[in-house]
């Protein structure tokens, strides 16, 4: 069964819908402060979300949740779901409130998809945006010092691109530089999946073409092709990710290092869907990794 398909089955609320949100985080897509069409209140309460425009379509925003203390870094969250624009900031909401609990300032990031005036470069030029928007004005001192990315799925895939980018990339090089980039279940390697059964519809959809057809789109989106990223990269796979296959992450890691990249593939128990699940056994891994990522030890 295919990506899209198998996604299609799984389908979670977006932020267009009624999202379900734990005690104290605020209400749903009619609350002003979760709104990306336009900057809500400069001092939201900690830990509730502050929707911050990047850019004039509705898609071009990020909800910021800041700590009750100082933060220890900055989390970008970048959602996965094919591209697909059934899928929104929502995906990853539990996972920036458990993250701003502990103390992370998170930055979940909503971007144009496939149908929606995405793909490449557009969904690209989002994530750079987004990322270098962190070190603009009207945002608290100092977040842009300490970041690192984490994505899902195809957010995973978008963490690592963000890892990678340079003059010729979309966006250009980064204002923003991350630390570490951490992907959860990521189709890391784009090129192989435009040609692999499992996954080659979807990212058809993404790039606009197979890699035979329009290489040089493949070029500029492919972080196994961007390789070495500008920072460490953490390939985490679930061991029983019944969407992605194990050879993206694996893969990637050989691309990474045999450019002199550092680069790690990470194990860790669960599905594809559990592994952004801030509940799940995998969790205390990804903190570990964050805080790895910052420079702080253990999590």
């Amino acid at each position: 069964m295919t990506l899209s398909r198998l996604l299609s089955r799984q389908r979670l609320p977006t932020v267009s819908g009624a999202a379900t949100l734990p005690p104290g985080c605020g209400g749903g897509s009619d609350d002003p402060q979760r709104s990306g069409s336009k900057d809500s209140p400069a001092e939201p309460a900690p830990g509730r979300p502050r929707g911050v425009s990047y850019g004039e379509d509705p898609s071009q925003f990020a909800e910021l949740r800041m700590p009750a203390e100082d933060p220890k870094g900055t989390v970008v969250l970048l959602h996965g779901g094919a591209w697909q624009p059934e899928y929104g900031v929502s995906e990853l909401e539990r996972l920036a409130d458990r993250l701003t609990e502990l103390g992370f300032l998170t930055w979940n990031v909503e971007y144009r998809r496939i149908g929606a005036g995405g793909g490449v470069p557009n969904t690209l030029l989002d994530v750079a945006a987004a990322v270098d928007r962190l070190g603009g004005e009207g945002l608290p001192p100092g977040i842009a010092d300490r970041v690192v990315l984490v994505g899902h799925s195809a957010g995973g895939h978008l963490s690592a691109w963000a890892a990678s980018r340079s003059p010729a990339t979309p966006g250009g090089a980064p204002v923003v530089r991350a630390r570490g980039a951490i992907s959860l279940a990521g189709i890391l390697t784009l090129t192989h999946g435009g040609d692999d059964p499992a996954l080659a519809g979807t990212v058809g959809s993404f790039v606009g073409g197979r890699p035979v057809d329009v290489p040089e789109r493949y070029a500029v989106a492919d972080p196994a092709q961007l390789v070495p990223a500008s920072c460490p990269v953490w390939a985490v796979r679930a061991e029983h990710d019944e969407l992605v296959p194990s050879d993206q992450s694996a893969r990637y890691v050989r691309a990474a290092k045999a450019a002199g990249g550092t680069a790690e593939e990470v194990p860790v128990p669960g599905d594809h869907d559990s592994i952004a699940d801030p509940d799940a056994p995998s969790f205390p891994s990804i903190e570990k990794l964050i805080c790895q990522a910052l420079g702080q030890g253990g999590g």
